[in-house]
C-alpha cells in the first residue's frame, strides 16, 4: 500500500506512530534486499542447475510488458511473468469444458530482456518447470517473449493469446466497416467463432476476402498487415487443436498480475517513480501477491544478516596491519642496500694490523713506572 496509507495502519493496529520516511526507507531496504537475493540464486542456478524436485503435470506461463512513469517524466516498461497450473473442468449442462488455471505465481522486474530471462529462473525452477510433463506458453506475438521461452523452455506449446489474434482480425474488418455498424458486428462474430472453432485457414481466408471490398492503398495495407501477422504464427492460432487437448488460449493470467502486482500499487494517481526504486517495491509485491510473503521474509532476513556478517569480517581485515613482504634479492637492490660492482672496485682495502713485538713493550723498557718505583716515590714525597 502506499506509505501514508502504511503509516496509519500501522498505528491503529500496533499503536505506534511511525514517520513516513522512516517506513519508505525501511521498505526499500528490504526491497533491496529481496532483489538481491533473488539475484543470487538466479546465479547459482545457472551454475548448478535445477533442483530434482516434483513438480506439476501441466503448467502454463505468460509473459507480458505494462508501463509506469518515473520522477524525469519518461515511461519504463516493467516485465511481468505469470505462472500456473492449469486443469479441465468438468463442463456444466450444454457448455463446453472450461479450462481454469490456479496457484498462480508472479515474477516482475524493470530488467532489460536478457536480464529478465536470467533472473526469473529461481521462481520457474521453483515451480517445477524442468519436471512438469506439459508446459504451455500463451504470449502475445512479441519477438521478445519467443526468445523468453526458447531460453527456459524450447519444447513448451506455444499459443497466440487468442484476444491478440481477434484484434488484428477486428482491426483489418473497421477499414471496411464502421465499428458500430450491424454488417461489421455479425463478420466479426461470425470470424470469432470460427477462428475458435474452426481451422485458422477459414479465417485467413475471411482476410482475403476483405482486399476487394478495401478503397486505397492503407485500407489494403492494413488488410495485408493482419493477413501477413497471422499466417507467419499459424500453429500458434489452430485453437480447435488446442481446446482439444484441454490447452488454455488467454493470457488473463498475466494480465492479472499487471493489475494486481503493478498498477494496484505503481500506478495509482499522480505517482511517480525513482529508477532506482521500481525493482524493490515490486520484489516486495511479487512475494506478497503470490502468497509467499513469510517464505520470502525468512530469504530477507537471512540474506541481511549474511551481508551483516561479511561487513563485520571485511571491516576486521581492514584494521589488521598487511604483513610486510619477505626481502628478496631483487628488492634490496630495488631499494639501493646493495653495493655495485662499479662502488666495489673503487672501495680502498682496508689495512690489516699488525701485531706489536712483546720486547718493545713500555713496562719492559722502563718507560712506564713500576708498582714498586710508585710506592718509593710516594713515600720521598711524605719525608
Amino acid at each position: 500500500m502506499p506509505f501514508q496509507e502504511a503509516v496509519e495502519e500501522f498505528w491503529f493496529s500496533h499503536h505506534t506512530a511511525v514517520g513516513e520516511a522512516t517506513c519508505r526507507r525501511v521498505t526499500y531496504r528490504n526491497g533491496q534486499a529481496a532483489e538481491a537475493w533473488v539475484c543470487q540464486e538466479a546465479i547459482r542456478l545457472e551454475k548448478e542447475g535445477f533442483d530434482e524436485t516434483e513438480g506439476p503435470t501441466k503448467l502454463v506461463i505468460s509473459a507480458d510488458g505494462s508501463f509506469i512513469r518515473l520522477t524525469n517524466g519518461e515511461w519504463r516498461e516493467v516485465k511481468g511473468l505469470a505462472v500456473g497450473e492449469f486443469e479441465t473442468m468438468d463442463a456444466a449442462l450444454g457448455m463446453s469444458e472450461e479450462v481454469k488455471t490456479q496457484k498462480l505465481s508472479y515474477f516482475t522486474r524493470s530488467y532489460r530482456v536478457r536480464d529478465f530471462e536470467t533472473f526469473a529462473l529461481p521462481e520457474l525452477a521453483r515451480r517445477g518447470l524442468g519436471e512438469a510433463e506439459t508446459v504451455v506458453a500463451v504470449n502475445d506475438g512479441a519477438e521478445w517473449l519467443q526468445s523468453f521461452i526458447n531460453y527456459h523452455c524450447p519444447t513448451a506449446v506455444r499459443i497466440l493469446d487468442f484476444a491478440h489474434a481477434l484484434g488484428y482480425v477486428a482491426e483489418a474488418g473497421k477499414v471496411i466497416w464502421s465499428a458500430e455498424a450491424d454488417t461489421f458486428k455479425s463478420w466479426f462474430e461470425h470470424c470469432s467463432h470460427q477462428l475458435k472453432h474452426k481451422p485458422p485457414q477459414r479465417t485467413l481466408a475471411e482476410l482475403s476476402l476483405l482486399l476487394p471490398k478495401a478503397q486505397g492503398d492503407e485500407q489494403a495495407t492494413v488488410i495485408d498487415n493482419a493477413w501477413f501477422y497471422l499466417q507467419r504464427r499459424l500453429d500458434m492460432i489452430d485453437y480447435p487443436y488446442f481446446r482439444r487437448r484441454g490447452y488454455p488460449i488467454g493470457s488473463g493470467s498475466v494480465e492479472s498480475a499487471h493489475k494486481q502486482v503493478v498498477q494496484r500499487r505503481m500506478k495509482q494517481a499522480g505517482m511517480r517513480w525513482a529508477p532506482q526504486h521500481v525493482n524493490p517495491i515490486l520484489a516486495l509485491r511479487d512475494l506478497l501477491c503470490s502468497g509467499r510473503w513469510s517464505e520470502g521474509w525468512d530469504n530477507i532476513v537471512a540474506f541481511q544478516l549474511q551481508q551483516q556478517r561479511e561487513k563485520r569480517c571485511q571491516r576486521a581485515l581492514a584494521k589488521q596491519p598487511s604483513p610486510s613482504p619477505p626481502l628478496t634479492f631483487s628488492a634490496l637492490q630495488a631499494a639501493g642496500l646493495l653495493p655495485t660492482p662499479d662502488a666495489a672496485e673503487e672501495r680502498p682495502l682496508a689495512q690489516k694490523k699488525t701485531k706489536r713485538d712483546p720486547k718493545d713493550h713500555p713496562w719492559r723498557r722502563n718507560l712506564w713506572p713500576t708498582k714498586e718505583s710508585w710506592r718509593w716515590s710516594k713515600y720521598r714525597q711524605q719525608k
